[in-house]
């Protein structure tokens, strides 16, 4: 099943490709993203889980650089076909979060 959620940073809205996990959300991002840089200063990002009339909420967000655990959720939304990326490199890293 394809999970989308929205994010807010600054002015810009924009979507993430999700996958759950034991209650466990992870999104896979470009290591380079202001979202990434934002998430290491602040801890958290604006996030909605509804995409229609977003209500955005500062939700708690971790990083990791982990290669086994990218590997994993680019796979798992890969068998969701919710896969935004179509190559798995080192230029990605993957945002962990819990509702």
């Amino acid at each position: 099943m394809k999970s989308v959620m929205k994010y807010k940073l600054d002015d810009h809205e924009g979507f993430l490709s999700v996958t759950e996990s034991n209650d466990t959300f992870y999104a896979i991002v470009k290591k380079d993203a202001p979202k990434v840089e934002s998430i290491k200063q602040t801890g958290k990002l604006l996030l909605s889980f509804e995409i229609k009339q977003p209500v955005y909420q500062p939700i708690d967000v971790s990083l990791s650089y982990d290669d086994t655990l990218v590997k994993f959720v680019f796979e798992k939304l890969q068998a969701e076909k919710n896969l935004y990326f179509k190559e798995l490199d080192d230029t990605l890293c993957v945002l962990v979060f819990k509702k």
